[in-house]
């Protein structure tokens, strides 16, 4: 997503904790070819970079991730400064599934909820495999719902916090937790979107499909660049939208995606057929 939101134009940050190893080396080298700074990246002497395996496909794939550094991330003078200094935060589940990190992630989520300016676009990706029996990690995505700007679920997310139902009743379920804006993704059924006053459908613009990896974070990327840049929400969804049909033709999460102006003219000439 921070790759993504950088090619589109913006100034992205990462928050992370990662080992002093290979992986993470790695890692640094991509922020560095990709022209992210590491400033917001702790590295860790003792324990290893977190690592995430996804399988390629068309549909939902399945993934294993192995956490270790990533638990330990530390909230400091410099997560303040860089929380301080962000217009939009972008927050999953992955960092609060796991303690002590989920304190690291609730104390930002205490300093965005003191600065009007600060935008929460939240990605409430629930998964109870990645957290600890004894917690109740549904209840704790939910409270965060209510407190985020945007929020952006997919069908397999809202089904994982809700049960089996409808798109139209699970933009209901969430807009009952509070949420402000709800973006629900569905694949090739395109984008429901409310704020709780109007709903609105989008279609895909693309449905070749070569690889999904990474469709979700580069829709978000899209979308948080039109927000930044002052469009309206269905303006920015359609940017979303238009980001994430280019990335599924690619294999991998940072597979290339054209340049906002080319996603921007191409979005109106899918308009005009």
């Amino acid at each position: 997503m921070a790759v993504n939101s950088q090619r589109l134009g913006a100034k992205t940050r990462m928050l992370t904790r990662i080992g002093d190893d290979d992986f993470g080396e790695f890692l640094l080298s991509v922020l560095k070819r990709e022209n992210i700074s590491n400033e917001g990246i702790q590295i860790d002497n003792i324990r290893r970079t977190p690592l995430v395996f996804v399988n390629k496909t068309s549909g939902t794939p399945a993934w294993l991730a192995y956490r270790d550094a990533d638990k330990y991330i530390e909230f400091n003078d410099k997560v303040k400064d860089l929380v301080n200094e962000t217009k939009i935060v972008y927050l999953t589940t992955f960092i609060l599934s796991q303690k002590p990190s989920r304190k690291t992630a609730l104390k930002v989520l205490d300093k965005i909820k003191k600065d009007e300016d600060t935008l929460l676009a939240f990605d409430p990706c629930y998964r109870p495999i990645l957290w600890p029996e004894e917690d109740d990690g549904a209840q704790l995505v939910k409270s965060i719902i209510s407190a985020s700007d945007f929020i952006k679920p997919s069908l397999d997310d809202a089904e994982y916090l809700f049960g089996p139902d409808t798109p139209e009743n699970y933009i209901e379920k969430y807009l009952q937790e509070g949420a402000n804006i709800v973006i629900l993704t569905m694949g090739e059924d395109g984008v429901l979107v409310s704020d709780g006053i109007e709903k609105f459908r989008l279609k895909v613009y693309s449905k070749k499909v070569v690889d999904v990896t990474g469709a979700g974070d580069s829709f978000w990327s899209g979308f948080m660049i039109g927000i930044l840049d002052g469009m309206s929400i269905r303006e920015a969804v359609k940017l979303g939208n238009a980001t994430a049909a280019f990335k599924i033709r690619g294999v991998g999460a940072l597979s290339q995606v054209p340049e906002k102006d080319y996603l921007l003219k191409f979005i109106k000439e899918q308009e005009a057929l």
